[in-house]
């Protein structure tokens, strides 16, 4: 008996958006309706390349067309709230790009309005696309060791990854990159989506933040002329992440560094730390290393292998397809989601103040404590 299809349309036609139809049609559990761009124009290029038969000029349209039940937003940031809003009171379900918001109370809202729709007799799915490095075979691998207890008391969570500059781009920075209302951020907000979600999906979501202290900088003098001179993203931030019972999670992303590639991801326990490689390349060695009491430590081979990088593309299309069709919650939802964009929202307070920011259940409207 074949599946029942879920009918999805995808809102956004650049190169994510394109990355998202690609997976839609390798996917027999989606019937692609429709897409949808501002500008005309690359729709219809989408829809050339791809074989897709509706075209919309007007994202409305598409969330007016009674035949989709699902939409992927993949749209920048500042507009793409106000679009799930939309989405959700149509009555279909949605996927969101990463960054996940501008400000917490964005994904509030939204939180809000599913509540509704529940209420109401609808139940909606919201997922994000920030769980995208959760699908590859090592962070499935990662996540049922953890979740076996092999770590012992969880202790510390780190991210430290720093890109050098390679030299002048060959094309101008785009306007989402470097405009925070446009993006929430820079390089945290582009890239910290990916890693918080990473690792704290891959402990449980254990980390509960009760302090930040974060520090961030814009590009070196050296290579300012890179970006246009209204520019105020970050390209280099840190952060100090207290959580409850004392689990920590230390935190370096940069980019266009005078400094060598680093890369690390790692996880520790009271009995043993994970070694993890979130990114590329395809061949990984996951190790985890144990401590022996008469040894010392002793090292565990916990995944090898050469990963298919396309679920980095098409990962969160299929999770979010199938936990419409299969009724159960996607890889991050909306609570998971929130608990993201308020350690954001902390972590951009902080720096801007440079005080240490407290958290208790998060950060409301106007960045006052709950």
């Amino acid at each position: 008996m074949k599946e029942q299809q879920v009918k999805l349309g995808i809102i956004g036609c650049g190169v994510i958006g394109k990355q998202h139809i690609a997976a839609a049609q390798q996917n027999g559990r989606v019937a692609l309706i429709g897409i949808a761009d501002a500008v005309i124009e690359a729709a219809h290029a989408a829809a050339a390349q791809y074989g897709v038969a509706n075209v919309y000029g007007d994202a409305d349209l598409l969330l007016a067309d009674p035949a989709v039940e699902a939409i992927v937003l993949a749209v920048p940031t500042h507009i793409r709230t106000g679009l799930a809003l939309r989405a959700l009171a149509a009555g279909k379900h949605v996927l969101l790009e990463k960054p996940l918001a501008l400000h917490a109370e964005e994904l509030e809202r939204l939180q809000e309005a599913a509540q509704r729709e529940a209420a109401a007799g609808r139940s909606l799915t919201v997922a994000f696309c920030s769980s995208r490095f959760r699908f590859l075979e090592h962070a499935q691998a990662a996540a049922t060791w953890i979740a076996a207890g092999h770590l012992g008391e969880l202790r510390v969570i780190r991210c430290r990854v720093n890109e050098p500059a390679t030299g002048r781009p060959a094309a101008p920075q785009p306007a989402w990159r470097v405009h925070r209302a446009i993006n929430g951020g820079g390089i945290v907000a582009n890239w910290g989506s990916y890693d918080f979600d990473y690792l704290l999906g891959l402990t449980g979501w254990q980390l509960q933040p009760t302090w930040v202290l974060a520090r961030m900088w814009g590009p070196a003098i050296e290579i300012a002329d890179y970006f246009p001179p209204d520019s105020d993203t970050e390209t280099y931030g840190t952060a100090y992440i207290q959580g409850a019972d004392g689990v920590t999670l230390t935190y370096e992303r940069g980019e266009f560094m005078g400094a060598p590639r680093e890369r690390t991801w790692q996880i520790i326990g009271s009995r043993a730390s994970l070694t993890l490689h979130m990114t590329w390349p395809a061949d990984k060695r996951i190790v985890a290393c144990r401590l022996d009491p008469e040894t010392g430590v002793e090292e565990e081979l916990v995944w090898e292998g050469t990963e298919d990088s396309s679920w980095i593309d098409k990962g969160a299309v299929f999770d979010f397809v199938e936990a419409i069709a299969d009724g159960r919650p996607p890889a991050t939802g909306l609570s998971e989601a929130l608990q993201l964009q308020r350690l954001m929202d902390a972590l951009y307070e902080s720096a801007d103040t440079g005080e240490p920011v407290r958290m208790s259940q998060g950060m409301t409207k106007g960045g006052e404590m709950r």
